[in-house]
């Protein structure tokens, strides 16, 4: 009778023991839902390594890699023809196709620095624009006399340009071919007197049409600020980029300057008043005249 009962307690012992044991299992086993979340996760995680290593190893093949740089080349031939279109539209450009000397041109003249600080200016580049605001002439120029002050980040102007083995002209050439372009004809320019006196050239007041010194493009004159002389009394010059962008809606000298953008602005605000400006002009040269004959 005992021995029966030792039996039937080691059978409800092992049994016990094996309930447990299922209960432990079932308490560390993930639910199926986890189960299948993790295997979907692999799933991803190896197709994404596949495409990558696709894409490595597409990458790695000399076609893929000509491509590629086919691609690029596109795409950067894409950004710069955008970045000239939105320069076209916004900078000067001529109005026709006229490239002969006409009655009426236009100058500007880049500047470089000479002396010990830099400061006194001698030419370091020329532009004539005709009527149509096409190129005549436009010379880079041998300098007189040592360059200390390229002035780069306004002129545009390197050390390099200034040489007569890159094209630049000796100075009494380009001072004499100014001189007979300009003959008798009308001569537009912003702040023409600076140009001029680099060129060491003169030319009469009658036939000068100077957009920093005609009155609807000059300003009240600030305080304690000197007359620039020839301009109106009380009045001030402005910038030609500041008139060029009110007047023509154009941007101009957004770093380095060009003497071909700014003559052609000059030309086209004369353009706008030239009207209004060759009858005062005409008015003006009239009264002259009869001052001289009354003097006479």
């Amino acid at each position: 009778m005992t021995r029966a009962l030792d039996t039937r307690a080691r059978a409800a012992a092992t049994r016990a023991r094996a309930a447990s044991t299922m209960a432990k299992k079932k308490r560390s086993a993930p639910p199926s839902s986890a189960r299948a979340a993790d295997a979907r996760a692999t799933a991803t995680t190896g197709a994404n390594w596949a495409a990558l290593k696709k894409r490595i190893n597409a990458g790695a093949s000399t076609a893929a890699k000509r491509a590629a740089a086919a691609k690029r080349a596109l795409e950067d031939v894409d950004a710069t023809r955008s970045a000239r279109a939105t320069r076209d539209a916004t900078t000067p450009r001529p109005t026709g196709r006229n490239a002969a000397v006409t009655a009426v041109l236009a100058l500007d003249c880049e500047m470089v620095g000479v002396g010990a600080d830099g400061k006194r200016s001698i030419l370091a580049r020329a532009t004539v624009v005709n009527e149509d605001g096409n190129v005549i002439m436009d010379d880079y120029v041998v300098p007189t006399e040592r360059v200390t002050d390229h002035r780069t980040a306004v002129s545009g102007v390197r050390a390099r340009d200034l040489t007569a083995a890159n094209g630049a002209v000796a100075f009494e050439r380009v001072q004499r071919r100014m001189s007979e372009l300009l003959e008798g004809r009308i001569l537009v320019g912003h702040s023409l007197r600076n140009d001029m006196r680099v060129l060491m050239l003169d030319h009469p007041r009658r036939d000068t049409r100077d957009t920093s010194l005609y009155r609807p493009l000059t300003r009240p004159l600030r305080p304690e600020e000197r007359c620039v002389p020839g301009a109106p009394r009380g009045r001030g010059c402005r910038a030609l980029r500041d008139l060029a962008r009110q007047h023509l809606g154009l941007e101009i000298q957004q770093g380095e300057h060009s003497s071909v953008d700014d003559a052609r602005a000059a030309l086209a605000l004369y353009k706008k008043f030239a009207k209004r400006w060759e009858s005062e002009a005409r008015r003006e040269a009239s009264g002259e005249r009869f001052k001289k004959r009354r003097g006479g």
